[in-house]
């Protein structure tokens, strides 16, 4: 049976990626570049125990998906920048049962910039270079047989097919892993999935800190040529673009935690649209005709793998989705 995917970011490759492997055809549509929109803008942080902020759902599927990482990773074939670096949590509240707190010698060897008295470390939790993993998974994906179509619009998705703007007709299971457009989907129930905007900068500086560091109001992401700073989160729709306000905020809050990096040379900043949902977790499986995987939000990294594999499963097998990523649970 062919399976059509709408959606190339990185769900939507990881997803046609999982179903190539176990024999699917599979075509995955994509209405700009393949990973162009949230997937290769994030920051790439892979911290469950984090991002739960203590639901214990999120928590448990989370650290399965990091679990997972590096086999699906050693599938790829391709170095992402993947090491497990720990996370700083500079907050007075613990972010997670597992914490311990670091504090004089020990914080200044993880991170010799943070100006903070102590801070809240987690060892296990990991980061990669999200412009080098979504190229990765779909080359992959093409190397598995999946046929990736750019620059195709969708008219509407039905059960067993997709409709074309051109008034071409796909017929196929079909898996809509639109991202934060997946309200502009024609055919699809009501789901409650919105563009929350985060604007994200890059200074020249690689010796701040080797962990990831989450402070009151963003965070601190160490790659190998740059630091990323951000993130802001904006409801204000669809509109795109890079702000003095945001770029201001990100940057200044980074400075807070680390000083020296006002003198560190500005390289860049950039937005992109995360796909949000009312709790926070993705909406994963059947609604009305066709399959959905989408409202990933601030995740959508970490939990590729188990959106794919598990999302496979009941595809293939028909096995149970997570509870807690039923599309159905707001009606």
């Amino acid at each position: 049976m062919k399976t059509i995917i709408v959606g190339g970011g990185l769900v939507g490759c990881a997803v046609a990626l999982e179903l190539a492997r176990r024999g699917r055809e599979v075509v995955c549509l994509e209405r700009a570049v393949p990973g162009a929109e949230a997937s290769s803008a994030a920051g790439g942080i892979l911290a469950p125990r984090v991002e739960a902020h203590g639901d214990e759902d999120a928590r448990v599927l989370g650290l399965e998906s990091l679990g997972m990482y590096e086999a699906w990773l050693a599938s790829l074939g391709a170095d992402v920048g993947y090491r497990r670096s720990g996370v700083l949590v500079a907050r007075p509240e613990s972010p997670d049962r597992d914490a311990v707190v670091l504090s004089g010698a020990e914080l200044a060897r993880v991170a010799p910039g943070l100006k903070v008295q102590q801070a809240w470390w987690l060892s296990d939790e990991a980061l990669l270079d999200t412009r080098r993993l979504v190229p990765a998974v779909r080359a992959a994906a093409e190397a598995a047989g999946v046929r990736f179509r750019s620059g195709v619009s969708v008219a509407k998705v039905e059960s067993g097919a997709v409709l074309l703007e051109d008034g071409e007709r796909l017929e196929g299971e079909v898996v809509v892993c639109a991202g934060a457009w997946t309200p502009a989907v024609s055919g699809l129930p009501p789901l409650p999935v919105r563009p929350v905007r985060g604007q994200l900068a890059a200074v020249a500086d690689t010796a701040a800190t080797t962990a990831v560091v989450f402070g009151p109001a963003g965070y601190l992401v160490p790659r190998h040529d740059e630091l990323v700073v951000g993130a802001t989160m904006e409801e204000v729709g669809y509109q795109r673009g890079v702000s003095a306000g945001g770029v201001r905020h990100v940057l200044d809050h980074a400075i807070q935690l680390a000083p020296a990096l006002a003198a560190s040379t500005f390289l860049r900043a950039w937005s992109s649209f995360r796909p949000g949902s009312p709790d926070g977790k993705p909406l994963v499986g059947r609604a009305g005709g066709v399959w959905v995987a989408s409202g990933h939000f601030r995740n959508g990294i970490l939990l590729a793998p188990l959106t794919a594999a598990r999302l496979a499963d009941a595809m293939l097998d028909g096995a149970a989705l997570p509870p807690a990523w039923r599309p159905d649970r707001f009606a």
